[in-house]
């Protein structure tokens, strides 16, 4: 089963989606009666816990590194407006250890994203439902359909090439 939501894969027995936190309940429900239970409504727009929670990673990327771009700049006016002294050097001096930290930050994440919505592993026999033996592979066929025209001639040989006419070699 996949997630409604986000299209994460999600085995039958989970409550919740890993990727987005949708309620599968009403959704397995659904599935389980085999449509006779009426479909779950679409799933509400909760407040959002963070602004950040509804972003894209690379969208947080993009935000974090201009709030250490900015970051000076905002102390600055506030060591101004306050009196105490010049405050932009502390972040100054932070802005490349945050932008590494936002770089990795977002790697990360978008490795766990794509680890999540990767499709299941490749099954090497499919489940045995009859009950007989399964067959591994059929034997190998022979798929060049030049292989069994027999050969009419072979290829050109030195001494078919001397007789042509003389080229300047």
């Amino acid at each position: 089963m996949y997630c409604p939501r986000c299209g994460s894969p999600a085995p039958e027995n989970t409550k919740y989606c890993r990727g987005c936190g949708l309620s599968l309940t009403a959704i397995t429900n659904f599935v389980v009666s085999g449509g006779a239970e009426p479909p779950p409504s679409a799933p509400s727009s909760k407040p959002l816990a963070s602004p950040l929670e509804g972003m894209t990673p690379k969208q947080r990327l993009v935000l974090t590194i201009l709030f250490f771009v900015f970051a000076p700049a905002v102390m600055g006016v506030i060591g101004e407006a306050f009196g105490l002294g010049d405050l932009a050097g502390i972040p100054a001096v932070l802005i490349p250890i945050g932008i590494v930290w936002a770089v990795f930050r977002y790697k990360n994440e978008k490795r766990r994203l794509e680890q999540a919505s990767s499709p299941p592993p490749f099954m090497a026999a499919p489940p045995n439902l009859s009950g007989q033996a399964y067959q591994a592979s059929l034997p190998p066929s022979q798929t060049n359909p030049l292989a069994a025209v027999p050969p009419s001639r072979g290829s050109v040989v030195e001494e078919e090439t001397q007789h042509l006419p003389n080229q300047k070699r």
